[in-house]
């Protein structure tokens, strides 16, 4: 199969339409994750950086399970769904406006689901090769312009390394490509340190730093960012999921900051590191896990070390977090109405598809519990009537139907009432009460009947006078037609006439 008909297969198939209405809904989902997240921020102000990044993590991972079991549940109902948004009635949709306009979202990206899915591929593409770009960059680090380190420092990491139980085996590197020290590799991370820092550093600040890399390995930090930005490429357009995410890698430093206090137990000489390797700092690859980080966050890490007091949310985040409560209200009301909608359209085709007791065989049970069917005989006497439009339309039996009527009755005390020998009265009276739903039935169908024979006797009138006109228009051209000629050939000889009178008169002369 050539490339070209792969790819139109497969944006056009099932799967790409699924993942379009998952990226859809992750949208609303995301909000609800952002209200989840908040009050995780304000909830644990003041808890330690470990518990909110362990709640945070759960919400990442969370959000993408939730965003895994719609693309599931959108594949298998694909063609259901497919139907019910293309076979929403216009009476539904009319119960509100925002059915309506439900009605036309939900159409729009059911036919437009190819297109999305282009786009969002393109932009994936494109990070994609980002991420590839980056990690190549990544394996360039770990073999341009590297040195070893001196034996003490060799020494001295495999100590912390120890004493942080990391059975990992690490490497030590000076590097002449980072201007801070950064984390590289899971299997077999190294620990990269800019080139000569080694000798203009207090020991005490080297160690912080190499404390703090070593937390990240401890908790395979490099992992869960490379997850990180895979997941940021897949949802690049949502915003709740690209707040979270940075949430977690602010609360990821921090937690490697009270680790390496906690083992130097100086705080001090910690933020002396900080502020130190941020004098050398540069901007570092998003796919490393750099030390001091960007200048904003440095600050709210100091800050928090030396308050002892966890970020608040800022006024945007605020801001952002109500918005996202109010949109997610309208998006669930929106639902609701929606979901109404289908249900009454499903309760109207439910209705439209229960036996009709005119045309359908009827069940009736006797004293004793038996089902007795009604077979062709009473079809005979009231249905058959109806479809043909014989039996007048009147609740009280005309005289023309008494014989039809009688045969009923003695039918209704044989079959139904299992005794011949009920009166005729009882009868009659019994099955004028069956027969007259029936017979109101058969009367607004002769009503109908009517009115639509004459409605195509007054048609067939109006294209028979419609022909007799254009018959006379056609007779009238033609007789204009021959006035013309008949004007322009007195013209002519009116003409011819003047001249021989001028020509006779020259010779007069």
């Amino acid at each position: 199969m050539p490339f070209t008909s792969l790819a139109d297969h497969f944006f056009t198939s099932n799967i790409a339409h699924a993942f379009c209405w998952m990226l859809i809904h992750s949208l609303w989902q995301g909000l609800l994750f952002t209200i989840f997240t908040g009050v995780v921020m304000m909830v644990t102000s003041k808890s330690s950086p470990t518990l909110r990044y362990n709640i945070l993590a759960v919400l990442f991972f969370l959000f993408f399970a939730v965003c895994i079991s719609t693309f599931i549940w959108e594949l298998i109902n694909t063609d259901e769904q497919i139907n019910a948004y293309r076979n929403l009635s216009t009476e539904v949709a009319a119960v509100n406006t925002v059915n309506g306009i439900i009605e036309k979202f939900t159409g729009y990206f059911s036919r437009n689901a190819p297109f999305i899915m282009t786009i969002w591929f393109l932009v994936f593409l494109v990070k994609c090769v980002k991420m590839v770009v980056g990690l190549v960059y990544i394996k360039r680090l770990r073999y341009r312009k590297t040195n070893a380190v001196p034996v003490y420092w060799k020494n001295k990491l495999a100590t912390l390394s120890h004493q942080l139980q990391i059975r990992k085996a690490v490497q030590l590197l000076e590097s002449g490509m980072v201007k801070v020290p950064v984390v590289i590799g899971y299997l077999k991370p190294i620990i990269l340190i800019p080139a000569g820092l080694l000798n203009h550093l207090p020991a005490g600040e080297i160690e912080a730093v190499l404390l703090h890399e070593l937390a990240h390995i401890r908790r395979n930090d490099y992992f869960i960012n490379m997850i990180q930005v895979f997941a940021e490429s897949i949802f690049f357009f949502n915003p709740a999921l690209l707040w979270l995410s940075a949430l977690l890698r602010e609360e990821r430093e921090n937690c490697c900051d009270d680790i390496a206090i906690e083992q130097t137990q100086s705080k001090k000489q910690f933020i002396k590191a900080l502020i130190s390797f941020k004098e050398h700092a540069l901007h570092t690859n998003s796919y490393t896990i750099a030390f001091p980080g960007k200048k904003n966050q440095l600050l709210q890490r100091v800050s928090r070390i030396l308050n002892n007091r966890n970020k608040t949310l800022n006024p945007f985040e605020r801001i952002f977090i109500a918005a996202s409560f109010v949109i997610l209200i309208m998006v669930s009301v929106t639902a609701a109405c929606y979901d109404v909608a289908l249900i009454t359209k499903t309760k109207l085709q439910t209705d439209s598809s229960k036996p009709n007791p005119v045309t359908d065989v009827k069940t009736a049970t006797d004293e004793a519990g038996k089902k007795i069917k009604i077979d062709s005989i009473e079809r005979y006497a009231i249905n058959d009537k109806i479809g043909q439009g014989n039996m007048t339309a009147n609740i009280q039996l005309n005289d023309a139907a008494v014989n039809e009527k009688q045969f009923v009755i003695e039918y209704y005390n044989k079959t139904i009432t299992g005794n011949d020998n009920e009166s005729p009265e009882m009868g009659e009276q019994l099955t004028k009460s069956k027969v007259a739903p029936f017979l109101i039935q058969a009367e607004k169908l002769q009503m109908d009947k009517e009115q639509s024979a004459k409605a195509k006797e007054q048609a067939d009138e109006d294209t028979k006078q419609a022909e007799l006109d254009e018959i006379q228009a056609k007779k009238d051209m033609e007789q204009a037609m021959i006035d013309m000629k008949q004007a322009e050939s007195d013209q002519r000889q009116a003409l011819i006439d003047q001249q021989n009178a001028e020509k006779e008169k020259g010779k007069s002369h």
